[in-house]
């Protein structure tokens, strides 16, 4: 389980955040049953760029990982690493600093 230590200030943002992540994993597999490296470069540079001001660098370095598999148009090392995201968002805890 990855305990990440967020702001206090975000409690209120962070649930929709969250929520986002979890939309985003239904992406990512319909991106990769469908060869659409397209979807998965650009949400991996839109997760790598939003996740860090939350705290989650790990995310953010998981999904940066992502866009550039998908740049690579590596699917093999895409599908290891949307498992790796969907993975973290689910086991994810929150404690709030």
């Amino acid at each position: 389980m990855a305990k990440v230590e967020v702001d206090e200030e975000l409690k209120d943002i962070l649930p929709g955040f969250l929520n986002n992540r979890e939309k985003d994993i239904e992406t990512l597999k319909t991106a990769v049953a469908a060869n659409d490296f397209a979807t998965l470069q650009k949400v991996g540079h839109k997760v790598s760029g939003s996740s860090g001001g939350y705290g989650f660098d790990e995310l953010g370095a998981i999904a940066k990982n992502i866009e550039l598999a998908a740049r690579e148009s590596s699917l093999e090392k895409v599908q290891a690493l949307v498992q790796e995201f969907e993975n973290y968002v689910r086991e994810i805890e929150v404690v709030f600093v």
